[in-house]
């Protein structure tokens, strides 16, 4: 539904840059909290796009890579990603939440895609609102809101702040991004 299969591919055969991609487990998703809101599709676009890095990056190259990386979710700050390699451990980091990639799925010298323990969360769409600084003012007078009735919150009450705007369409947008991935995966192979 995303079409974002069409412009992978498109965009592997159109660069020399490649594409590193961050693909989240069944258990990652198993991990989702019961949604707080339902996400737009602008939203549920850019959270599978978040997981792509517009550029090859090989496992070792994790150790030296320039932080933030950059995704194709958009621009600004708040959609990038920072990884850190320390030996065979690679993390991952994106202001909301901190994962570690657990495997390699595929890589040659042009694609790599990389199992991750957690649905990669900009903090664009799950991070804490920005405001302006004529805003805060007022918006601190209204803080007084009693602990039960935060909208922070998940049913568990924990408060973790992920569970607040995780959607059931994010599921299905990555199940086309691997159907997609499939797709590119399988012309690829017919191409070598």
């Amino acid at each position: 539904s995303t079409q974002l299969d069409s412009n992978l591919n498109s965009q592997l055969g159109d660069t020399n840059n490649g594409l590193a991609i961050f693909g989240p487990s069944d258990a990652a998703f198993t991990k989702l909290k019961t949604p707080g809101r339902s996400l737009n599709r602008q939203e549920k676009m850019q959270l599978v796009q978040f997981h792509i890095v517009p550029t090859f990056i090989s496992r070792k190259q994790f150790e030296t890579v320039s932080n933030p990386l950059k995704t194709h979710a958009g621009s600004g700050d708040r959609f990038l990603l920072n990884v850190t390699a320390s030996g065979d451990s690679v993390n991952v980091t994106t202001g909301v939440i901190n994962t570690m990639v657990s495997g390699t799925v595929y890589t040659d010298t042009h694609l790599a895609i990389y199992r991750v323990d957690d649905v990669l969360l900009p903090a664009a769409i799950f991070g804490p609102k920005e405001k302006s600084p004529a805003a805060a003012a007022p918006a601190a007078a209204k803080k007084v809101k009693a602990d039960d009735e935060s909208d922070d919150e998940g049913e568990d009450g924990d408060g973790d702040g992920v569970s607040k705007n995780v959607s059931r369409g994010v599921i299905v947008g990555f199940g086309s991004l691997s159907l997609g991935i499939c797709i590119i995966l399988a012309q690829i192979a017919l191409f070598l």
